[in-house]
């Protein structure tokens, strides 16, 4: 028996030219189909990311904001909606204001009506940036931070502490 016969046909039962084209059709859809299969396995895995507790403090503020703050526990901002960052406990004290005497002078006492409030947040930072991020804002001790959740909003709020949790 010969390996292709007089009308080019293999062992007699299909064409060489409808070999190659099945051949090459096979080739192309095994190709796409692991490009599919390696872009979706590296899309599913997450970076890696570092947990950091992030202090926060809010100076003289209402009492009503530590209660909006324990209402919900997650961080929102109005551009990116709930993001990387948690919260895990509220203190307050109270808050200590600066008021003039009768005399003039200047003086420290407590407000009877306001309470300075610290926040620690649990952030999972990803290991893309080179710095530490609550959402898409960089955070370091000392600096400035609005933190809101959808129950309250906290302006110019300090950053007092970062740890590695």
């Amino acid at each position: 028996m010969k390996v292709i016969d007089k009308k080019g046909r293999i062992f007699g039962k299909i064409n060489i030219f409808d070999l190659i084209v099945l051949l090459t059709l096979l080739i192309a859809i095994g190709a796409v189909s692991y490009k599919v299969v390696t872009d979706k396995i590296k899309a599913s895995g997450t970076a890696p990311t570092t947990t950091y507790i992030v202090t926060v403090k809010s100076f003289a503020m209402p009492p009503s904001y530590t209660e909006a703050l324990k209402k919900d526990d997650r961080v929102y901002f109005d551009n990116d909606g709930f993001v990387n960052a948690k919260i895990i406990d509220v203190r307050e004290e109270p808050a200590m204001i600066t008021v003039q005497t009768a005399d003039g002078n200047l003086i420290e006492t407590q407000s009877p009506n306001l309470v300075d409030v610290t926040i620690d947040l649990e952030v999972a930072d990803k290991h893309d940036l080179p710095d530490i991020r609550i959402g898409r804002y960089a955070v370091a001790v000392g600096g400035k931070f609005t933190l809101k959740t959808i129950y309250a909003m906290g302006m110019d709020s300090v950053v007092m502490d970062i740890r590695k949790k």
